[in-house]
């Protein structure tokens, strides 16, 4: 499985991606928990975008990138049928002074090749971006390959994971 670990808020990451989204025809959808504890997937529009990313701070929502666009907002990203051309991202809440990183898989073992496309773009442009730097303190090969928005470190606390106080925080 691919991996892609990015100490980035989740509204910087959508701006981001914007670009990279629109040129394969990518879809983002971030998930919205109802009062009824429903979990449904809203895509995203940027117009819509303060409202949307104001519900994704709770505890355990996922967003995916998709390149099949679906009307379904209750579609089961994880579905056999629709995993190979989805991108599952964890992460990237923003409270108070604390930024959470953004993990994000290749769900199936075997994508699309129209996934995988947006997917290593991603990739490609964090590498090739001044404005992030790559590796952080640890002795796993997954610590070499996270990335991280240079602009914050020294002035958020970067967390693997905001609401498990165990989780270990992200040290540069």
């Amino acid at each position: 499985m691919s991996y892609i670990n990015v100490v980035i808020s989740i509204s910087d990451f959508v701006l981001y991606t914007e670009e990279i989204l629109k040129q394969n025809n990518a879809h983002l959808y971030l998930e919205k928990r109802d009062s009824d504890k429903i979990i449904s997937n809203q895509l995203f529009i940027k117009s819509d975008a303060e409202s949307i990313i104001k519900d994704y701070h709770n505890k355990n929502l996922k967003f995916f990138i998709s390149t099949i666009e679906t009307e379904n907002i209750i579609q089961d990203f994880y579905d056999d049928d629709t995993c190979q051309f989805v991108i599952e991202g964890d992460g990237g809440r923003v409270i108070d002074n604390t930024v959470e990183r953004i993990s994000l898989r290749l769900i199936s073992k075997s994508p699309d090749k129209s996934i995988k496309k947006v997917f290593d773009s991603i990739k490609n442009k964090l590498k090739k971006d001044d404005s992030f730097g790559m590796g952080v303190k640890g002795n796993s090969s997954i610590h070499k390959n996270y990335f991280y928005q240079k602009k914050i470190v020294g002035n958020k606390i970067l967390a693997t994971d905001i609401y498990n106080e165990k989780a270990s925080l992200i040290e540069i």
